[in-house]
């Protein structure tokens, strides 16, 4: 298979520190959910538009478990993960969680439509592959309805806005090439409903202030299915753009809004040799032009429309409930929930503290051990004592040197690798 190409003055890779702060996302669905073609369809379209920072090509079993997940994500430097569910009544939820830690959003699906649905309803739909352009960058986050001070957010709300602008890499105004944003992901709210309404659009650019007979050849130069025009009848290249019928016969272009009108910088780089020494090497020189172009907005989908039900301090598990939609407590019932969590944690660390106690006292009596048996071997005469007579007890010290292993000692074994209750 051929080897893909990567350009390398334009598409250099990031240095170890800024692939480290880039956040990354998995997204994945168990349990139930897996039968649901409908679903798993809209976890596809999901990891569309997370690209290209989210596992595109992950494949679940109906044996993995929540755990085995969450315990990969730490080496593959994963800082969100999204969880698709199907409960026994047909609801479906969306939990997302901030890694190693939490907190976690539980959404509650109100309705959706797939990608193919949203093609289906469009005039002249876009047609994307997940290795094409568009999923090269990460959209652009676009937050509507929210409060604009942040000062007069309810807590929930405030938390709910850091999740989703800490889905995607920071956008840095001056470093920030604008050509570089294809994808626009829209995240809206309904301040009479609180619903959030998620939306996915894909950035189309066309030229405004060249003719009609400019803008065929450049889009026919773009696109290889359209022809060029037949220069046979043509006696000059004016003849060719000055005439509007040309090229395209009658057709006519739509007006474009002055509102989406923006004036975008465009770098183009020139060759150009020196004239007092034609032996020297052509000089890369880069220019900087500015050109109008309408901005339109396709939408690529999936369409999902969602209500927050809870914010859970920890990542999953019974962890500390922050915020509920629709259960309220007392002050009373919500200190003796604050005392019943503390307990826990305290009771939790008392565990892992016993059994780190435990293997260390282990590894201690084998380190004194073998310090011991290199003892002895130098006070009996050096190497060639030990080669004599090591032969016949050197599985009986192996045997020895093994640390007792009780169950008492790991009655939660994932307290060794884990932070997180499931």
């Amino acid at each position: 298979m051929a080897k893909r190409k990567t350009k390398r003055r334009t598409h250099q890779k990031p240095s170890e520190e800024e692939a480290a702060k880039i956040p990354k996302s998995m997204v994945i669905h168990l349990g139930s959910s897996l039968k649901n073609h409908s679903l798993s369809q809209l976890v596809s379209d999901f990891r569309n538009v997370m690209q290209p920072h989210t596992a595109i090509n992950l494949r679940e079993r109906k044996s993995n478990k929540l755990k085995d997940f969450i315990v990969m994500c730490g080496p593959l430097h994963v800082s969100d993960l999204f969880i698709f569910n199907q409960t026994s009544s047909g609801n479906i939820t969306l939990r997302m969680g901030k890694l190693p830690r939490g907190p976690t959003l539980q959404f509650m699906v109100n309705t959706y439509s797939l990608c193919k649905d949203v093609r289906k309803i469009l005039k002249h739909p876009k047609s994307v592959g997940k290795d094409s352009a568009e999923f090269h960058q990460p959209p652009l986050l676009v937050l509507n309805g929210f409060s604009n001070n942040v000062k007069e957010m309810p807590m929930h709300e405030k938390l709910m806005v850091t999740m989703f602008q800490n889905m995607f890499p920071p956008i840095q105004p001056q470093n920030t090439k604008v050509n570089t944003i294809k994808r626009v992901l829209l995240i809206s709210k309904d301040k009479t409903t609180g619903q959030i309404e998620l939306r996915h659009y894909s950035i189309n650019t066309k030229l405004v202030e060249e003719s009609k007979s400019v803008k065929k050849l450049i889009q026919s130069h773009h696109n290889l299915k359209k022809k060029l025009p037949k220069m046979t009848n043509a006696q000059d290249v004016a003849d060719l753009i000055l005439d509007p019928y040309a090229i395209g016969g009658l057709t006519s272009d739509s007006e474009v809004e002055d509102d989406a009108v923006v004036e975008v910088q465009h770098e183009e780089f020139l060759k150009r040799q020196s004239q007092q020494n034609e032996n020297q090497p052509q000089q890369q020189e880069s220019i900087t032009t500015s050109k109008k172009r309408a901005i339109k907005l396709i939408e690529l989908g999936p369409r999902i429309n969602m209500s927050l039900l809870k914010i859970e301090e920890g990542l999953v598990g019974s962890s500390k409930t922050l915020y509920h939609s629709s259960v309220s407590k007392s002050t009373e019932e919500a200190q003796k929930l604050d005392a019943k969590h503390k307990l826990k944690e305290k009771l939790k660390q008392e565990r892992r503290a016993k059994q780190q106690a435990a293997v260390q006292a282990k590894l201690d009596k084998k380190k004194a051990k073998k310090d011991r048996k290199k003892t002895r071997f130098a006070g009996e005469g050096g190497e060639d004592k030990a080669d004599d007579g090591s032969s016949g007890d050197e599985g009986a010290d192996e045997d020895e040197d093994m640390p007792e292993i009780n169950a008492e000692d790991y009655e939660n074994d994932s307290d060794l690798y884990s932070d997180v209750e499931v």
